[in-house]
């Protein structure tokens, strides 16, 4: 990355040249979107090659195919792009700047709650052993020396203000804003060009398009799967909730009309046919973008625990985490006795085994935000809160208070893991075999 001024132009003529600011999908792409396209290769080197011969096939035979691999090379590249920026000292001290600058911007704000005495929840973050230890492994990863940077004097929204500000005037500044942005963008426009090829052209109920989904997810792991069957499945683990006492993962799955759309918004890939599962790697990728999508960053991204943490801050709550946990089940289910041959049968339960996690984590998350809940009326209870978050999803054993919590939960409803509400939905499986 020799020149990021020339690199960021590239990129927003080649996005310019797609009309990504524009609602409407274009019908055809004149020829100077070729050329921004052999620019952005001139200028990004051997990564944009493909996207320019895709580029070349979309501007001769548009269709929605076509522009489907366009748009899957471009958030490549930028997902690359992005990667290789943070390698350089300013743009990776532009991401630790703009990751406080968020936070301070959110925990200065009435929400989480408009009470005076959260005034103090900056100073108690700022405290807690916790984000102690986020900023400064942010800082370190950076290459920056913690106590020489705003984030050692505090949340402070002028000073984080200061800084991300100051950066944003470099060139490698102004590319990491721009790739951000980018990244967005092409997300968005991606699901729209899915929707379209899915449905050909047709209108299309949303537990139909999220069958869609889920067969694009995983191709070679799935039982012949429709509307009504995805409606018998969900009404099956209605019923598997109601029984367990797990009434909000009940109140989920209502209808396999609500699974689909909150799946659809918050769940599924851009384009789930580009993000096919056939490993445990596979599982990883999807995993990862759909936590971040889910805490409203771009698919395509690993989120970072200061991001976790902001996005808490703004929407002034836990997220919901027993709508992801049922989705979770759900997937699982899916998945139950699905054909599989000598070649797929390795792969297959290691997916298995990766859902299970996936499962177990969310359903701690839940869990999390039960226990927690009540005590989010002081400032206390957000440090705690966030803290325990934090030890969740990026490493740290529950502290025993959450163990016996979520042990007393369970034995109430005649359980002694979350493994179980998985075993007993494949025990009681059958609306797809």
């Amino acid at each position: 990355m020799t020149n990021p001024t020339a690199i960021q132009q590239a990129l927003e003529d080649f996005a310019s040249g797609l009309h990504l600011e524009e609602e409407e999908l274009p019908a055809i792409f004149d020829v100077g979107l070729l050329d921004a396209s052999l620019h952005l290769e001139d200028t990004a080197g051997q990564p944009a090659t493909a996207l320019r011969e895709a580029t070349r096939q979309l501007v001769e035979e548009p269709s929605a195919d076509a522009m489907a691999e366009v748009l899957s090379l471009f958030a490549r590249l930028i997902v690359r792009l992005r990667r290789d920026a943070r390698q350089r000292p300013v743009a990776a001290e532009w991401m630790v700047a703009r990751q406080l600058s968020d936070l301070s911007e959110n925990i200065a704000r009435p929400r989480p709650a408009e009470n005076q005495g959260f005034a103090e929840l900056p100073r108690l973050l700022m405290e807690s052993e916790w984000l102690q230890k986020r900023l400064r492994r942010v800082c370190e990863n950076a290459g920056l020396e913690f106590n020489q940077t705003p984030a050692a004097r505090g949340l402070q929204r002028a000073n984080a203000r200061r800084w991300i500000r100051r950066l944003n005037r470099h060139p490698e500044g102004k590319l990491s804003m721009a790739l951000e942005h980018l990244l967005g963008g092409v997300e968005y426009r991606a699901r729209q060009v899915w929707v379209l090829r899915r449905s050909e052209g047709e209108e299309q109920s949303m537990p139909q398009m999220y069958v869609y989904g889920h067969v694009d997810l995983f191709p070679n792991f799935h039982s012949p799967l429709s509307e009504g069957s995805l409606a018998l499945e969900v009404a099956m683990l209605k019923g598997l909730a109601h029984g367990l006492q797990l009434q909000d993962l009940a109140y989920c799955f209502d209808s396999a009309e609500w699974m689909g759309q909150y799946a659809l918004s918050f769940l599924l890939p851009p384009s789930p046919s580009h993000w096919p599962v056939h490993a445990t790697a596979d599982l990883r990728r999807l995993l990862s973008g759909r936590l971040s999508r889910w805490y409203f960053c771009p698919f395509d991204n690993h989120i970072q625990p200061l991001e976790m943490a902001t996005t808490v801050l703004r929407v002034g709550r836990p997220l919901f985490y027993e709508r992801v946990a049922a989705h979770a089940l759900l997937e699982y289910s899916l998945l139950q006795g699905v054909p599989l041959s000598r070649a797929n049968a390795g792969g297959y339960l290691e997916i298995q085994a990766g859902l299970e996690s996936e499962f177990q984590l969310l359903f701690d998350g839940y869990l999390l935000r039960l226990m927690f809940y009540p005590q989010l009326k002081k400032p206390e209870g957000w440090r705690d809160y966030l803290g325990a978050l934090d030890a969740l999803h990026f490493g740290g054993a529950p502290d025993a208070r959450f163990a016996e919590f979520r042990q007393s939960f369970l034995s109430r409803r005649g359980l002694h893991s979350p493994m179980e509400i998985l075993y007993r939905a494949a025990e009681s499986h059958s609306a797809l075999n």
